[in-house]
């Protein structure tokens, strides 16, 4: 039964009701205590029996209580009233994001705003490990401060999509199917709707859904009934912008697609990529030299249908071409402002992550190496994991002082068209490694490379040996190079002995005091 206004909750006092969900209702209450307006979300009493209901309820209030971020909405109690219970939530004004899609399609830099903070808000619980494993617009307010994310209690899918043989062919609304999985299927992931297990990058695919809708006013995968939206995410792409969303640059049409690769090892392996990419997208070039994307005819070719001597040689073209782009385009390092910066480069491996609570978690060596420097006097730039073939010159433009790299940071997963060829692949992403250093020594003569590896030396001698072929190779390295041969013991940025070591080479490139 609804609560009538004037009803009490302990402190709080009921002042209206603001909507209802498949698990309760949502109230406008007053604290009495502190004065001020909150939301109360109540656990419908018809589910308050069912105990795995109950633990999605409390499941949320643990989740939200663990987080502290501007662009998710704040959890400020929790309670019970005889049998149900109930949350108490920072109240919001505003209207979501579905209202504001249903109105009209988003101008393209406000829904890179609103998708910038997702970003945010998603990094945020993704290192916390938590998924929200039901991103879509109805979860995401609009408010006069920005984005804010709710709704953190969905369950794990455990089964496959059921689908219902009465649904009607003309449905508009979402379709939610209850009981053997959660969540609503227009948004979920191929993993989710095929029942494995979700994680950040399913998280992701739902965020790359809502820049699509936000931008052209439709969902990327849509059908009639629930056996035809999982067929679209199964087997379908979306179609590219149409009409007025047709102005989305190539660039932030990537981006998208990115997030909305079937295979999750293809998209975005971190919410912070994702918004890094997004900030560069946000740009608005008047030719492909200044954003540093060729014209479509000029992709690479799949490398899966290449024959070998033709892998070798794009390969190495790849290598020349590169170096030939970052010599033209690149005319000098600016002065140095502020405190050194250091760029984390990360490869796109799929084993690259060595700490296993950090993948889990949608992190990346990276996130752990920021843990690790965060408080030496340097400003960090995580840059992002999409191995294009312009990365080296983004990398540049941020004058770093100091690159650390993952050996195989220009391994390109979405190019792996052969399991039993990752070794070729590797071992030619570490050749145009070598080739990008050796050109950095020659971009900038300030700039400093240390690279890192669990599995590329034998032995110290070995490391010791490579470093000293690289200063051979390329003179103005001499000095400005070094390698971290991480042990397989340890093999992760976490450990404290392995942190305090690749830490110790960093301030000893850069001349810091430890």
């Amino acid at each position: 039964m609804p609560l009538a206004a004037g009803t009490r909750l302990g402190p709080y006092e009921i002042v209206g009701a603001i909507g209802a969900g498949g698990m309760g209702e949502v109230y406008k209450a007053s604290d009495t205590r502190l004065g001020r307006t909150v939301a109360i979300k109540m656990l419908w009493p018809r589910l308050a029996s069912d105990p795995d209901q109950r633990a999605r309820f409390e499941r949320e209030a643990r989740a939200v209580s663990s987080l502290n971020h501007p662009h998710i909405c704040t959890l400020y109690d929790v309670g019970d009233r005889g049998d149900t219970q109930f949350l108490v939530l920072e109240y919001l004004e505003g209207e979501t994001l579905a209202a504001r899609i249903a109105r009209a399609p988003l101008p393209v830099d406000l829904a890179l705003r609103y998708a910038t903070e997702i970003c945010d808000a998603l990094d945020r619980a993704h290192r916390q490990g938590l998924t929200h494993r039901d991103l879509k617009p109805a979860n995401v307010m609009l408010t006069s401060g920005g984005t804010k994310l709710l709704d953190f209690g969905l369950a794990k899918p455990t089964a496959a999509v059921a689908t219902s043989p009465g649904e009607a062919a003309t449905q508009v609304a979402p379709v939610t199917a209850q009981g053997t999985i959660l969540g609503t299927i227009e948004y979920m992931a191929p993993e989710q709707v095929e029942g494995r297990e979700a994680d950040a990058r399913s998280d992701i695919w739902a965020l790359g859904c809502l820049l699509y809708e936000m931008i052209t006013g439709a969902r990327p995968f849509q059908g009639a009934t629930p056996a035809s939206v999982v067929a679209a995410i199964l087997e379908r792409e979306p179609a590219p912008p149409a009409g007025s969303a047709a102005s989305v640059t190539p660039r932030l049409w990537e981006a998208i697609a990115t997030c909305l690769q079937k295979n999750p090892d293809d998209r975005w392996q971190s919410a912070r990529d994702l918004a890094r990419e997004l900030g560069r997208s946000a740009r608005r070039p008047g030719d492909t030299a200044a954003t540093g994307v060729p014209p479509t005819g000029m992709m690479p070719q799949p490398l899966a249908t290449m024959s070998r001597r033709a892998w070798l040689a794009t390969a190495a073209a790849v290598v020349a071409g590169a170096s030939l782009w970052l010599l033209r385009g690149w005319t000098g390092p600016a002065a140095p402002q502020g405190p050194p910066v250091i760029v984390l480069m990360d490869s796109t491996h799929p084993e690259r992550i060595y700490d296993e609570q950090t993948r889990k978690a949608g992190g990346t060596n990276a996130d752990d190496l920021t843990d690790v420097l965060r408080d030496l006097p340097v400003r960090l730039v995580k840059e992002n994991t999409n191995a294009s073939w312009h990365r080296e010159y983004e990398v540049l433009q941020e004058t770093p002082a100091l690159i650390v790299a993952h050996r195989s940071c220009f391994y390109d997963a979405t190019m792996l068209g052969d399991a039993s060829r990752q070794t070729e692949f590797v071992n030619l992403s570490w050749d145009k490694f070598e080739a990008f250093a050796g050109l950095v020594a020659q971009a900038n003569p300030r700039t400093k490379v240390l690279t890192y590896s669990r599995g590329s030396w034998a032995d110290e001698a070995s490391r010791a040996k490579w470093v000293a072929s690289m200063e051979q190779r390329f003179p103005p390295l001499r000095g400005r190079i070094d390698a971290m041969r991480v042990p397989l013991d340890r093999a992760t940025f976490r450990n404290p002995q392995t942190g305090a070591d690749i830490r110790k080479l960093v301030v000893a490139l850069l001349g810091l005091k430890n």
